[in-house]
């Protein structure tokens, strides 16, 4: 076999010229024609007894092109694996020649381009520190009891503040006269939560049980009724109600409620800090190794294969799609493009590349004791751990995601272990707000 390499000043793409002796093709090709003989019908003859030449007239080229093809995909990646070549995507095959006694084939093809590592001890990365403060686990609660809350009315003399609720009825006028859409009667309405259009909420601020009034609005330019659209029209409103907010009182009923088995308030602030520091202890870690993974991909600069980049964001966009199906929304209303996946696109491909190398560098593996602790640490956060366990050990899919997910730790705990390290001391929110 006859090798020759073009290989590009600047780029990936590579064209590589092979000239190959076709061997024992032809008897390949008689041997899969007597293969076909022994199946094959054609009138006048018994099955099995069709001449070897009516075989050959019928099905010869298409057989040899079959083997020819397989002999050039064998051929190019021995030729490949000869010049030591790393593919990247599919090859294309500009110009196949079959001379008889020998095939010569010209083919293009990209590779993964050769990672120059940054120096770890060079890295500057901000690693987070947090812990769960008697304030934290009060919010918590709060956040609780504020999703068991009722509205109670108010005195009739009580202004309606933000975040307060109120009952109203409306009636919407455009030019003094009602429109579509714009009437409705005993509303419940917290105050800023942002349902209605705006300015509606904030008018009603500061009104009374009783009170009525008229306000104007203005209709956002792109609001969904072209004949509303940008347009001035008043709002009556009538206050029927202002209602306060009241959250339950800690009660043994109460914390049973939210599956404290003893009903004591202890017992709820332990599970909650609980659950709370599991939850900062993975944001942080989350959180962390997003830093690491960052800093690797900024201080790397290399060209990316487009074939892989075009495959990834076609992959990309397709799990879109099934999202947007399965909530029932049609793609095809949405406009998604490939471009728009390829900046994600390029990240992923950029840091899987850096990522290979660190781990063959550094012989990373994820190992059976990491993977089940891993697990068992998720599993901890279900009523039945066991079960969980046990759907991980029979979804090998899942699996090979933990180990991407424990090979990426093992990462970012070997460049943390190096770089320059500026310890950074935050709150439970901001880490969990910002891992959210």
């Amino acid at each position: 076999m006859q090798v020759t390499v073009e290989k590009p000043k600047t780029g990936l793409e590579h064209k590589i010229n092979v000239v190959v002796p076709t061997g024992d093709i032809s008897k390949n090709v008689e041997k899969r024609l007597n293969e076909i003989r022994r199946t094959m019908k054609m009138d006048g003859f018994r099955p099995g007894k069709v001449p070897l030449n009516v075989v050959k007239q019928q099905h010869g080229a298409q057989v040899r092109q079959e083997m020819v093809g397989e002999l050039v995909q064998s051929s190019f990646y021995d030729a490949i694996t000869k010049e030591d070549l790393n593919v990247a995507g599919y090859p294309m095959f500009d110009s196949l020649d079959d001379k008889g006694d020998s095939v010569e084939f010209t083919a293009t093809f990209e590779i993964f381009p050769s990672i120059d590592l940054p120096d770890f001890a060079k890295l500057k990365i901000e690693n987070i520190t947090a812990e769960i403060t008697d304030k934290d686990v009060d919010n918590m609660i709060t956040k609780l009891r504020e999703q068991k809350q009722v509205w109670k009315p108010a005195n009739a003399n009580k202004k309606a503040k933000l975040g307060e609720q109120v009952i109203v009825s409306f009636v919407g006028k455009k030019d003094g006269v009602e429109f579509d859409g714009g009437k409705a009667d005993d509303v419940p309405l917290v105050l800023g939560s942002g349902r209605m259009i705006p300015g509606f909420e904030d008018q009603i601020v500061g009104m009374k049980k009783k009170e009525e009034k008229v306000i104007d609005i203005t209709f956002p330019e792109d609001y969904q009724s072209a004949d509303l659209a940008g347009q001035a029209v008043t709002f009556d409103i009538e206050v029927h109600s202002v209602q306060t907010q009241v959250l339950p009182v800690i009660d043994e009923a109460f914390v049973k409620g939210l599956g404290i088995e003893d009903g004591k308030e202890e017992s709820l602030v332990a599970e909650i800090r609980s659950n709370m520091e599991k939850e900062l202890t993975r944001a942080v870690e989350n959180k962390n190794r997003t830093q690491v993974l960052e800093a690797l991909s900024d201080s790397v600069t290399v060209d990316l294969p487009k074939s892989v980049l075009d495959q990834e964001a076609s992959t990309l966009m397709q799990r879109q799609i099934e999202q947007f199906q399965q909530q029932g929304v049609n793609p095809e209303d949405v406009g998604l493009s490939l471009e728009a996946f390829m900046p994600e696109a390029t990240t992923r491909v950029k840091l899987g590349l850096i990522l290979g190398d660190i781990i063959k560098e550094n012989d990373i593996k994820a190992t059976e004791a990491l993977r089940s602790a891993f697990i068992a640490d998720q599993a901890s956060s279900y009523e039945d751990p066991d079960e969980v366990i046990k759907w991980y050990a029979e979804n090998p899919e899942a699996q090979r995601e933990i180990d991407s997910i424990i090979v990426e730790k093992e990462v970012a705990n070997l460049v943390l272990a190096k770089a320059k390290v500026t310890e950074v001391k935050k709150s439970f929110d901001d880490v969990v707000n910002q891992s959210a």
